[in-house]
């Protein structure tokens, strides 16, 4: 019996990172995704995904950015609230990036460069995003104009849709939640999430 999951994350890759732990993680699948567009929208209304959590099952991926570490984030979100079972609020160390760079082997052979060059350890990184769009600049043309932020742009114009392909069919999280302790703590959770509904 499936188990639907309803998927929230900051941005499109968040949405292709989600997607692939979820169906990985049988017997959970994707039930709605929504884009919040930035983080601010995944604040304004966790109160209300927590909530959701009572009923169903919710994943909700946001991005550590600046904050020192993910228990206080969501202490600083959700102030003197316990989390729902069903309620699934996984924090990615410092981006959803790192975890892309976490299957370093893979990631190299995206972006057709050495694998000697992406750095190990991805979630020590101050800006993981930026550090992938540098690697790209190696690249060959297709990929290095794809990833690089044109103008005032944060990402390149076929940002989303290159990374997003390459989630979908290269990056294996078994490999690379090694290198990323958010991620593996991210795939735990949902694998404890997956043995209820199946014994249910």
């Amino acid at each position: 019996m499936t188990q639907n999951v309803y998927l929230l994350a900051e941005d499109e890759l968040g949405l292709a990172v989600g997607q692939k732990l979820i169906a990985e993680t049988l017997p959970l699948q994707v039930w709605r995704k929504d884009n919040a567009h930035g983080y601010g929208n995944l604040k304004r209304n966790v109160s209300k995904y927590n909530e959701m959590g009572r009923r169903m099952a919710v994943l909700m991926l946001a991005d550590l950015d600046n904050s020192t570490c993910p228990s206080k984030m969501i202490n600083d979100w959700l102030p003197g609230r316990t989390l729902s079972s069903g309620f699934l609020f996984r924090i990615c160390v410092r981006e959803v990036e790192a975890w892309l760079l976490a299957h370093g082997n893979a990631l190299a052979a995206f972006l057709q460069i050495s694998e000697k060059r992406i750095p190990r350890n991805p979630e020590t990184l101050s800006d993981p995003k930026r550090t992938l769009i540098n690697l790209a600049q190696k690249s060959p043309r297709k990929i290095r104009e794809g990833l690089t932020p044109i103008g005032s742009a944060t990402i390149g114009p076929y940002y989303n849709e290159l990374l997003g392909g390459f989630v979908q069919g290269a990056w294996d999280p078994a490999i690379a939640e090694s290198q990323a302790p958010s991620l593996a703590r991210t795939r735990a959770r949902l694998s404890s999430l997956a043995t209820i509904c199946d014994k249910g």
